[in-house]
């Protein structure tokens, strides 16, 4: 993500009405629709009938991460902040993964 996308994706947060406990219930019910898409494309008993597609995976993934960063910018997270905490993040897990 490159930072003009996070700058628009931050303004767009400021605006948002929810708080946060809405917007947590909010990214449980994305995530919801996350496993709903993923158990349609491998065709699993009982959702084959949405006929989902990757695409639309995908699509539900992106809901996630917007969600996500809008409860991020609503704890008054700062665009270095957020990198800051990525790099760190990041470097944890490439570390448990051996790499």
């Amino acid at each position: 993500m490159n930072q003009e996308l996070i700058n628009r994706i931050f303004k767009v947060a400021e605006t948002e009405p929810k708080s946060r406990e809405q917007l947590i219930i909010k990214l449980m019910e994305e995530v919801g629709e996350v496993s709903q898409a993923h158990l349609s494309t491998v065709k699993a008993s009982g959702s084959q009938y949405k006929e989902l597609t990757d695409e639309d995976f995908q699509e539900e993934l992106v809901d996630t991460i917007l969600v996500t960063l809008t409860l991020l910018k609503k704890t008054g997270i700062s665009n270095e902040e957020l990198t800051n905490l990525l790099t760190k993040k990041i470097n944890k897990w490439e570390s448990k993964q051996g790499k």
